[in-house]
């Protein structure tokens, strides 16, 4: 009799990053004994000698699955045999897909939230158990995910008990308010002079770490801007064009007003430069880039 036999988990957990260290924290507070789907060696550390580690959901004995920032597509033919709990970084049914909450956020949502739910073959289209909703005041990225990691944490474990002991009914989705997003690429990195104040000042709310921060591209480089002023001032003139370097800071026209920074980043080094070493007054900047992170 192997290992694997001699348990009898009462769930599987699948997830990688911070998101599913989260989720695996709280279900650990829950669950005895867990099967553990995943490669992430943090997750892995975190394992107790009741956890068992498995390599596919083929092979899991539970019929209960929970999902946290794991990528994999599962198949009809796993549905049909496990129930899958999944979570997801934004109100649904809007925003299902990748970088739900980037583009909460890019769209200056009035509220950004998070969804427990039920797994089916349609994109982050299952019933709901339970959704968390905030008040959005203009946070970053990384206070909203760890908003998001906190209620995880705290939660996850109670909701996944409570739906499989029938005390959470779940609530099917109104597909009419769906809207589907996809994975953001370095082109959506790239600052587009031509959008409003509130848009470019939305992107450098949301490009902060996890994510790349927003990048100008000069002579067909890519580099991040580290330090950044957003200044409203309407007036015409050409957007993307550098218009003033004073004390350091390169001023850059934008649709409704001026980007200000002296520091920037080059994104495949990581070497940090004067933004005025790389800029000169007069230069124009385009947004063209087609590599992907």
């Amino acid at each position: 009799m192997n290992h694997s036999e001699q348990r009898n988990p009462q769930i599987i957990f699948a997830g990688e990053s911070h998101g599913g260290e989260a989720a695996f924290k709280s279900l650990q507070a829950t669950f005895d004994c867990i099967e553990v789907l995943s490669d992430d060696d943090n997750i892995l550390n975190m394992m107790r000698d009741s956890d068992i580690r498995v390599y596919s959901f083929n092979e899991c004995k539970s019929s209960i699955g929970v999902c946290a920032a794991y990528r994999p597509i599962i198949g009809k033919d796993t549905l049909s045999k496990k129930t899958i709990i999944n979570t997801h970084p934004s109100i649904l049914p809007k925003y299902r897909g990748v970088h739900a909450l980037a583009w909460a956020m890019i769209n200056m949502e009035k509220e950004l939230g998070f969804s427990i739910h039920l797994m089916n073959e349609y994109v982050d289209d299952g019933d709901i158990l339970e959704q968390y909703i905030v008040k959005y005041e203009n946070q970053t990225a990384q206070e909203m995910l760890d908003l998001f990691n906190a209620y995880v944490v705290k939660n996850l474990g109670r909701v996944v008990l409570g739906y499989m002991n029938n005390k959470i009914i779940p609530i099917k989705q109104n597909r009419n308010e769906a809207t589907w997003v996809t994975k953001r690429n370095l082109t959506d990195c790239v600052i587009d002079f031509d959008q409003s104040f509130e848009q470019i000042e939305a992107l450098f709310r949301v490009l902060s770490p996890p994510y790349p921060y927003p990048m100008l591209k000069i002579k067909d480089e890519l580099f991040e801007v580290l330090t950044h002023e957003l200044i409203p001032r309407k007036y015409g003139m050409h957007n993307g064009r550098v218009v003033n370097i004073e004390d350091q800071n390169v001023y850059i026209k934008i649709r409704d007003g001026l980007l200000v920074t002296d520091k920037l980043r080059d994104y495949g080094t990581k070497k940090e430069y004067a933004a005025s070493k790389l800029l000169k007054r007069g230069q124009r900047l385009y947004q063209i880039c087609k590599k992907r992170f």
